[in-house]
């Protein structure tokens, strides 16, 4: 029986330790906009108040930062509700309430911004984030940043069972000539340092 436990205890501890290597938990955008002041205040304060949720609902933000701010508000273990505070934000613009909102309705840049919370909350259960970004990508056709936020959130989806699959979805994100490169070099760079570290699981050299 001690054996049992001991197993299960160490079997936890690995799962952990890997998830806290993930997709979602690995890539660091904000960096690249530590020159803008709303990123060092996501940093201090690591939660969605209503500066941040005003900053993030405001389409005369670009895209890019918002993602950044994001990025530096980070996650935890435990979970946030960060998701849950900017949806009641966005509710509230929208004389509604959370429950009542249809996000269809949202617009790519708000769904992008929702969905991305949504996975720095809980990076366990990615499902609902990525069907939530999936909608932004879509709504956002020609932009990189939303494409990589997706293949971000994509790639956390591939983590548990096809490592190869974590630099599919960012090669194709790389090699799509399409899209309008609204996010810095810099950014961009350092999430395929990451990604690209799943390379050598394909079978076939890419």
């Amino acid at each position: 029986m001690q054996k049992f436990f001991l197993c299960l205890f160490f079997s936890t501890l690995f799962i952990v330790n890997t998830k806290a290597d993930s997709p979602i938990t690995s890539t660091y955008i904000y960096p690249a906009y530590l020159d803008y002041e709303i990123v060092n205040y996501a940093i201090e304060t690591g939660s969605v108040d209503e500066k941040i949720a005003s900053y993030l609902s405001d389409e005369n933000n670009l895209m890019d930062v918002k993602v950044a701010v994001i990025n530096a508000i980070g996650w935890n273990y435990e979970g946030n509700k960060n998701s849950h505070v900017f949806l009641d934000h966005l509710a509230k613009q929208n004389n509604t309430t959370a429950e009542k909102l249809n996000k269809n309705d949202l617009s790519g840049s708000n769904l992008l911004c929702f969905g991305y919370l949504l996975a720095m909350d809980d990076y366990f259960n990615i499902a609902e984030s990525f069907e939530i970004v999936t909608m932004a990508k879509e709504k956002l056709n020609t932009s990189y940043t939303a494409h990589l936020v997706h293949a971000i959130v994509g790639a956390q989806k591939e983590f548990d069972y096809n490592w190869c699959g974590i630099w599919q979805i960012t090669r194709n994100v790389l090699t799509n000539n399409s899209l309008k490169r609204d996010m810095r070099t810099t950014a961009i760079q350092s999430v395929v340092d990451y990604m690209i570290l799943y390379k050598s699981y394909c079978l076939v050299a890419e």
